[in-house]
């Protein structure tokens, strides 16, 4: 696959993951302390083939792996604990995935970086069983699990798994996507891509401590002194209308991390807030409103 297909597919499956992420979250009763975000790409050149599960995460230090293997060449990999601004042993997690004959290479992302591409050919033919999407573990909140068939590896591929920091809202996610011989070391870059946006935050974040009063269509300027009066903090989400059409018209507006230093005026427009930490409201900004799509 070349370099063009290969960053359709990551945005695409970006957008596939915020989009679930979002919907999911707005099913939830209760607010979780962390979030994990969970996606398997099967690297398809017209659109990613990709699951999604979600899972609340205990606090803790630096995420716990297990990895162990059956009589029947199953790896089962395990995780615990993983947190936000956790720097997970990748180096140590690669050598144990080898060891038991998969040919994996693990890479860490901070936020707002990524790999530079291309890395190397995609495998578009995965056998059926290769790997299941990761899933929660019954019983242990915070705890995930991966499964791996080391006997449908063909020679010269390498299942190349990535564990990444949302840009958006911090949460730790993981991608997987098999690769044809060589692929290149994960060399960290900004990241520029498109993140796309959900229009309404989910309950978990919604902002409470402005007691129903409501920012969308005013502008910064006349939002921020209602702000002040509750002795709030506000940060900025720096957003612009999405670049392209996409299929689900409510994402109108996308991020991205390389534009997050820009200037805010008090005549920008405000269309979101969201409180992912209690008394700091952030506001979702433009510098140009987007135009309602219809279905």
């Amino acid at each position: 696959m070349n370099g063009s297909l290969a960053g359709f597919e990551e945005r695409r499956l970006a957008e596939l993951k915020e989009h679930v992420a979002a919907r999911a979250a707005a099913e939830r009763v209760g607010r979780p302390r962390r979030r994990i975000v969970l996606a398997v790409a099967a690297g398809v050149a017209v659109a990613a083939v990709a699951s999604v599960v979600t899972a609340s995460s205990v606090g803790g230090a630096a995420p716990a792996y297990a990895v162990t293997k059956d009589s029947d060449g199953i790896v089962y990999v395990t995780v615990r604990g993983t947190v936000p601004g956790g720097d997970p042993d990748v180096k140590g997690l690669t050598r144990q995935l080898q060891s038991l004959n998969v040919p994996a290479i693990v890479d860490y992302i901070p936020a707002g970086q990524k790999c530079k591409e291309p890395r190397g050919a995609i495998v578009t033919d995965i056998p059926g069983g290769l790997y299941h999407a990761p899933r929660n573990i019954p019983g242990d909140p915070g705890a995930w699990q991966m499964q791996i068939n080391t006997k449908l590896f063909e020679p010269g591929q390498t299942f190349v798994w990535t564990l990444y920091v949302d840009p958006v809202n911090g949460w730790n996610g993981t991608s997987t996507i098999l690769m044809r011989d060589p692929v290149a070391p994960c060399e960290l870059v900004p990241d520029d891509r498109p993140h796309y946006l959900a229009r309404t935050p989910p309950p978990w974040g919604k902002a409470t401590s402005l007691g129903g009063y409501q920012v969308e269509g005013k502008t910064v300027g006349e939002v921020m002194p209602e702000i002040d009066k509750r002795g709030l903090k506000v940060t900025y989400l720096v957003t612009e209308p999405a670049p392209d059409k996409l299929r689900d018209p409510d994402m109108l507006y996308v991020m991205y991390p390389t534009k997050q230093n820009t200037p805010v005026g008090n005549d920008w427009s405000v269309w979101q807030a969201d409180e992912l930490a209690k008394g700091v409201i952030r506001l979702y900004v433009t510098q140009k409103p987007a135009t309602p799509r219809h279905r």
